[in-house]
């Protein structure tokens, strides 16, 4: 198994027994965050159970100590090969996203490839690209996933599966946001913005006249960005001004 989310974790077990008499002997977590392996609990009484994961993502959940999602028993740093009913799955270590370190899921054999919170398909990203904690090696990860030999991509938001154009529209839409609102920003006449909100709001309140120069920066590119996007993917009138915020031109801790 491969993840065991908050919201229906607690199906999964009664679900495979549904299909196949053979037991679960494996679940690995894609990361660390609890909407996707929040439902791990109904694994616990499983014998023998392997729970695999990175070894910063062990770490952190045993300091947790969150009775819904179970500490794994299986650890390794960087790249991990497991063979197991026929078929062999490939993890890698990479850091798009979460602090603890994110999962990339290969099964070869099936051209299957699982990477979570990066790409959801026919979706503009969640909040913040997806809450990523390292935009730096969110816009790589595109390139990344494209390098594997996959037809089948499991992305773990609203239950969609993608494929190969999912991942090329999602690097198309981050690489457009990252230009779009780099260009707009850098091209600002910055002085002049702040002197004419200094006009109504006074010269003194630094944060708030950083703040007008962050707001029509982000004004500026969502007007210039939408028409682009709002028939290409589904909820980018929820989330392009907060993707747009989150651009590191804009964000200081991009």
């Amino acid at each position: 198994m491969f993840d065991a989310p908050a919201s229906y974790g607690r199906s999964i077990p009664s679900a495979v027994a549904n299909v196949t008499d053979k037991p679960i002997k494996m679940l690995i977590y894609s990361h660390a965050h609890k909407d996707h392996i929040g439902g791990s609990a109904a694994f616990k009484n499983i014998k023998g159970l392997q729970i695999v994961s990175l070894d910063t993502v062990s770490k952190f959940l045993k300091e947790m100590n969150d009775p819904n999602r179970l500490v794994p028993n299986v650890t390794f740093q960087t790249t991990k090969t497991i063979q197991l009913g026929g078929k062999t799955v490939e993890l890698t270590r990479h850091d798009y996203h979460s602090n603890e370190g994110d999962l990339f899921i290969y099964v070869p054999q099936a051209k299957f490839l699982m990477a979570i919170d990066c790409v959801t398909p026919g979706y503009a990203p969640f909040s913040g690209f997806d809450i990523t904690t390292n935009f730096h090696e969110y816009l790589k990860v595109f390139d990344q996933l494209l390098a594997y030999d996959f037809d089948t991509f499991v992305g773990g938001h609203l239950t969609s599966i993608g494929g190969r154009q999912d991942v090329e529209v999602s690097k198309e839409f981050a690489m457009d946001v990252y230009n779009t609102v780099k260009r707009i920003h850098n091209g600002m006449n910055q002085s002049a913005v702040v002197s004419e909100a200094a006009k109504t709001v006074g010269p003194d309140n630094e944060f708030l006249l950083f703040k007008v120069i962050l707001d029509k920066a982000t004004n500026d590119s969502v007007n210039e960005l939408q028409p682009r996007w709002i028939n290409r993917l589904a909820g980018v009138d929820v989330w392009l001004d907060n993707t747009c915020t989150h651009s590191p031109d804009l964000c200081p801790m991009g």
